[in-house]
């Protein structure tokens, strides 16, 4: 039972340093407002209720008008058509922008839920090893 929760903990971390990594980009790019142009949606993946996420256009710092649609999708939608939002995006990229903040909220549910778990494989291996 401890090693199942020391895998799934260190799975559970190994997928939040994945998302660290791959933000990396973003560290030194480009940063500007963009406003919610439409709300996309898509089915959940029991096809029963729909998700939304906010397409956003903003202007690249290279004159290129560019449109993206946010990764997270959510019920109820937490955006409305003509709100500002900041975005970020890959100076010699623009088109992988994203909503500023979107990622952070993935690698703290990996982070913490991996913490949690992990911990508790340490505690349950710690009494399994002392009960011998």
């Amino acid at each position: 039972m401890a090693l199942f929760l020391l895998l799934m903990g260190g799975g559970f971390l190994a997928g939040a340093g994945y998302l660290f990594w791959q933000s990396r980009p973003f560290q030194h790019g480009m940063e500007c407002s963009a406003t919610v142009i439409d709300i996309a949606s898509r089915h959940d993946e029991d096809g029963r209720s729909e998700l939304y996420a906010p397409v956003v256009r903003f202007v690249a710092h290279n004159g290129r008008e560019v449109t993206i649609t946010g990764a997270v999708f959510s019920r109820p939608c937490s955006y409305e058509i003509g709100q500002t939002v900041t975005v970020e995006y890959p100076a010699r990229a623009p088109e992988q922008g994203r909503i500023k903040g979107e990622d952070r909220f993935m690698r703290t549910v990996f982070g913490i839920t991996g913490g949690v778990i992990t911990a508790i494989g340490l505690i349950v291996g710690v009494i399994a090893f002392s009960n011998g």
